[in-house]
């Protein structure tokens, strides 16, 4: 019989610019946190700029037991929310496969990623489709026209939407 698994991904909508202040509550504790984050230009003195920023402001990822959650919700009450399933009141587990998607699509899309917010039922419509190949290679998603562009997109559903461009058709397979 083995152990019954006790830590589990959930996101964390954080208030008032306090990411940092939680994020290094869970990183204290030892578990996972992680923040999608986008590459912006700026234009500077000495030319072009790069800066890592934040993709969605108050959006913080963390892997950890529910117990422990809940106790720091009780204790930090007024500074996050925990992103429920509808008619529930309990944080909503995150598929470890769906996150590990996520964040694979985040952290390569860098400067090409765009975020849609999160109405998953909005952009997830039509074929389920797998990249075979680049640096995409293994990620899941659905095709979407958006602005008369085709993106790939990559969601955690109900939290947030990534839209994702420059994946040649050749290298998506339909997934039944």
């Amino acid at each position: 019989m083995g152990r019954k698994r006790e830590t589990f991904w959930y996101a964390l909508k954080v208030f008032y610019n306090r990411v940092e202040p939680i994020r290094k509550i869970f990183k204290d504790a030892r578990y996972d946190t992680y923040i999608p984050m986008i590459v912006e230009e700026e234009y500077c003195g000495n030319g072009l700029d790069y800066k890592e920023k934040p993709a969605v402001a108050s959006l913080l990822f963390v892997c950890y037991p529910r117990k422990f959650l809940l106790d720091v919700k009780k204790e930090f009450n007024d500074m996050f929310l925990y992103y429920t399933k509808p008619g529930e009141n309990l944080p909503a587990i995150i598929d470890d496969r769906e996150m590990e998607i996520f964040r694979k699509a985040t952290e390569l899309a860098g400067m090409g990623a765009e975020y849609l917010g999160s109405d998953t039922a909005k952009y997830c419509v039509g074929d389920k489709v797998r990249v075979t190949a680049g640096i995409y290679e293994g990620l899941e998603g659905y095709i979407k026209r958006i602005k008369h562009a085709r993106k790939f997109i990559v969601s955690i559903e109900g939290v947030a939407v990534v839209a994702l461009t420059g994946i040649h058709p050749q290298y998506l397979e339909k997934i039944e």
